[in-house]
């Protein structure tokens, strides 16, 4: 399998999948900048004035409030109805919401869902209907007709057992292939522990959407999709008095429900000191990083402007402390994040990563490192200039979606803002100072109490969190507190990488069956995105190899050593292995690379997940290979490559093991990725063919 590692980075070339560069224009390469001007902070511009059309009101006896901001430049129209409820408990009852968003929409009383999509789709609209309410985007001249068709499916639905039960079980289903999920279960145990009691802290489970019977979902709708709290906002090429009419016309007779809501919401507490959370998860092939605590900070307090200037320097902006840290210095990460949630009923600041296993201590340590370092210390001037100005300019592009006006404008009724909020926010942005900053930073970050979520190995993590003083308590899956796992698992006596391997070709067919393999050639295919990629493998003893990729008819890599020499080649560029790579293989590589372990393996540790243990031994170059101890057979290998000066976990799964001539290959391999897993299934295998002509 060792060959196949060279495959991976054009397989995920094929599918456009890449870490990232950074370019250039030639002329900006080539033009020094003079050194007065890289160290002379810019003068202060004054903020930009932008001209805001106020938006036009009316409300309907029922409590519906419309909002319309008329824009001719365009003959479209975007409508969104936003219903703002107090959260409520669903408890048992959990996924009633998520399956009344899949249900409103699938048909009304008078128009079945075939129907609807149908003069949706001639009209050339977008709707989508939700428990929250629903979004349209319409040409204008349609949009009187898409209005009426979705106020329809929206206030007067037909729920029907045939569609509940579709919708119930594809929800089951999705839960079903989340279960194993690590950023999954990070999200989960995050939302039950940081929101506690409060109706956000619920989580929709198997178990809860079993529960939820078709009437609980009617009776859900009844409750909460209610017009005593709605807003119908309106942007784009109309006319008020035209879309006035309308609103009374599609939505008068919504009736109003009886004000169920309002009681005091539980509070969402910080822990009195900071602690790990850690999430077992054995076969994670990264670790999720989270940290978490309650967030006070509102779009109507004072001090936003500098809480949003203060995130974008901590975890906000790809330039930002964490990103910068986690990612540029360390490369442990793609990415590193932070942000305060504003939701008037509750929310939470979190800052959040994925980073490699090995590294995942390390990782909470730096994170944290970088919270503090914005509490303690004043952040530089020209960093805060450049956020002001890169906000300032993204502030200037939102204004030409629609999207932007009207969440501004939804957000100027739900929370109590001013009438002139956003004209004078630019303004407010520009005013933070470098002590509001830290001000800002004292007040709404609390590192001393905060939750850190981890979900990765606690074999590998855990050690070195409780060496760098943290207290760990330990989380199933859904939240629920567990004893500590098995951890750091004696290696038996007489275990080593020798009877390993041993068990290994036991497994794969017997020693005298490996012996007489001299060489093996396997050739695997791959369906992905409408085209075929191919990967075809060879090795022949003592030390020549061949790989190659082939999509959709053309070599896009190869790669061959001919026992003295060899080569490597990429969309037709050629090149000859340096010295250090030929001395490299001359030492040998055999058919069965496995065999190569007894050499330079190391016997690590032992993993347990779902239930099995598994032997790891790591190679010379860092690569991980799973064994499981029961079957002998290797069932995963973790390389840790470097992609652009930055270190990248690919894992591998191997699978469904065939015999062929005598010995056992994986007829099925998954090149697991987070964008788009591979699956390349075998389609040849033969073994004592090749011929060293073959390896030119």
């Amino acid at each position: 399998m060792k060959k196949l590692l060279y495959t991976i980075p054009v397989i995920l070339a094929f599918l456009g999948i890449s870490c990232g560069t950074t370019q250039q224009t030639t002329a900006t390469k080539n033009k020094p900048m003079p050194q007065e001007d890289i160290n002379k902070m810019p003068e202060a511009q004054a903020a930009p004035v932008i001209k805001f059309q106020k938006p036009k009101t009316y409300k309907l006896d029922n409590g519906l409030t419309l909002i319309v901001v008329e824009n001719h430049k365009l003959p479209r129209v975007n409508a969104s109805l936003r219903i703002d409820n107090q959260p409520v408990k669903l408890r048992n009852k959990k996924g009633s919401d998520d399956l009344l968003s899949s249900l409103l929409g699938s048909g009304s009383q008078s128009v079945s869902k075939d129907d609807f999509n149908k003069k949706i789709d001639f009209l050339g609209a977008n709707v989508n209907i939700y428990d929250g309410g629903f979004y349209i985007n319409s040409l204008s001249k349609y949009f009187p007709e898409v209005l009426k068709l979705t106020a329809d499916q929206a206030l007067h639905p037909k729920f029907t057992k045939e569609e509940f039960a579709k919708e119930q079980e594809k929800l089951i289903e999705s839960l079903k292939s989340a279960e194993k999920s690590t950023p999954a279960a990070a999200e989960r145990v995050l939302k039950k522990l940081a929101y506690g009691n409060h109706p956000y802290g619920e989580v929709t489970s198997i178990e809860t959407v079993k529960n939820v019977q078709l009437a609980d979902v009617e009776n859900y709708y009844k409750q909460s999709f209610t017009p005593n709290h709605a807003y119908l906002i309106i942007v784009g090429d109309v006319d008020f008095d035209k879309i006035k009419q309308m609103t009374k016309d599609y939505f008068a007779g919504w009736p109003k429900a009886p004000q169920t809501r309002g009681v005091a919401l539980p509070a969402i507490k910080n822990v009195s000191q900071t602690e790990v959370d850690f999430v077992h998860m054995p076969n994670a092939e990264q670790t999720e990083l989270k940290v978490a605590h309650r967030s006070d900070v509102r779009k109507n307090n004072p001090d936003y402007p500098a809480a949003l200037l203060m995130n974008a320097i901590l975890g906000g902006d790809f330039n930002s402390y964490l990103n910068m840290t986690l990612r540029e210095k360390h490369g442990w990460t793609y990415g590193a994040r932070s942000r305060f949630g504003t939701n008037k009923y509750g929310d939470l600041f979190k800052a959040s990563t994925s980073v490699r296993n090995s590294v995942a201590d390390s990782a909470v340590v730096v994170t944290m490192a970088q919270i503090d370092k914005i509490v303690n210390e004043k952040v530089d001037p020209k960093l805060l200039y450049n956020n002001k100005q890169k906000y300032l300019g993204n502030f200037v592009l939102q204004m030409e979606k629609p999207s932007t006006i009207a969440n501004q404008a939804y957000d100027i009724y739900v929370n109590n803002l001013p009438e002139d909020y956003y004209e004078t926010f630019l303004q407010k942005i520009d005013a933070v100072t470098v002590d509001d900053i830290q001000n800002a930073a004292k007040k709404y970050l609390h590192p001393e109490h905060a939750r850190i979520i981890v979900a990765g190995n606690a074999a590998i993590t855990v050690p070195g969190l409780k060496k760098a003083g943290y207290s760990v308590k330990f989380y199933d899956k859904d939240g629920h507190p567990v004893a500590a796992p098995k951890m750091n698992q004696k290696i038996p006596a007489g275990v080593n990488v020798k009877t390993v391997i041993n068990h290994y070709i036991d497994a794969i067919g017997g020693a005298q069956a490996v012996k007489n393999t001299k060489s093996i050639k396997t050739v695997y295919e791959a369906k992905m995105q409408g085209g075929t990629l191919k990967m075809t493998n060879a090795a022949m003893a003592p030390n020549k190899f061949m790989s190659q990729t082939e999509a959709m008819g053309m070599v896009m890599s190869k790669q061959a050593f001919n026992g003295q020499t060899g080569y490597k080649m990429f969309r037709g560029n050629k090149k000859p292995f340096d010295a250090k790579e030929n001395e490299k293989y001359q030492k040998g590589s055999q058919p069965i690379s496995e065999l190569d372990l007894l050499t330079n393996g190391k016997l690590v540790r032992i993993d347990n997940f779902d239930g099995q243990d598994y032997y790891v031994i790591v190679d010379n170059e860092g690569t991980e290979h799973f064994f499981n101890a029961k079957t002998g057979l290797k069932d995963k290998e973790i390389k840790h490559r470097k992609i652009q000066g930055r270190e990248m976990t690919q894992p591998i799964l191997l699978k469904e093991y065939k015999g062929i001539n005598g010995i056992k290959i994986p007829s099925k391999i998954v090149i697991v990725n987070g964008v788009q897993n591979i699956e390349l299934n075998l389609i040849n295998a033969e073994t004592n063919t090749l011929k060293p002509e073959d390896f030119k």
